[in-house]
């Protein structure tokens, strides 16, 4: 079944990430700018992960994985190969009415971490309801070549305008003739 895409704040929000390894350091980073307190339960965890601990960026807990370590949990993050593991935690996340997602599990999953492009407060996401992520990185990676190197500088710049105009259709008009022409469509 297809996933609706949805935006979330996630600033200020708890986010558990289950596993210290390569993928669990990949999504960690990609949440990152997005000002979450994220806390990472392994007993083991990459330079990167340890680092960060270190900067202050995220909570290290290094130790065997616990139930209660999701206590306040918004947000789980399964980052480990044991499926007996991913089915539990997104059993007790489903329970619960937190968002799970178990790496590479999409049946263990309540949400989809898509492939992200971002360019300031543009973020484009792309997923296949974790069906073919492959497809949604190459389509990630296609978009971002051809996607306008200023486009950080274009959407400042269209912010600006939009506060000066008063809301209406008229200025929906507007918005979309002027973003029209400084993405040279």
């Amino acid at each position: 079944m297809p996933h609706f895409p949805a935006f979330v704040n996630l600033e200020g929000k708890q986010i558990v990430v289950v596993g210290g390894g390569k993928i669990a350091e990949r999504k960690i980073e990609k949440l990152l700018p997005f000002k979450p307190c994220i806390k990472v339960v392994s007993p083991k965890v990459t330079e990167n992960i340890e680092r960060l601990s270190k900067e202050g960026k995220l909570h290290l807990v290094k130790r065997k994985f616990l139930l209660p370590d999701l206590r306040k949990a918004f947000m789980v993050i399964v980052a480990v190969d044991n499926v007996n593991l991913q089915k539990r935690i997104y059993n007790y996340c489903k329970r619960k009415h937190i968002f799970c997602n178990a790496v590479d599990s999409p049946e263990f999953c309540t949400f989809i971490f898509p492939a992200l492009i971002t360019r300031g407060d543009v973020i484009i996401g792309i997923s296949t309801s974790g069906k073919v992520p492959a497809l949604s990185r190459t389509l990630r990676e296609y978009l971002q070549r051809i996607l306008p190197e200023d486009l950080e500088s274009i959407e400042k710049k269209l912010e600006k305008v939009r506060k000066g105009l008063p809301k209406g259709r008229e200025r929906q008009q507007i918005m979309i003739r002027l973003s029209r022409k400084l993405l040279n469509l």
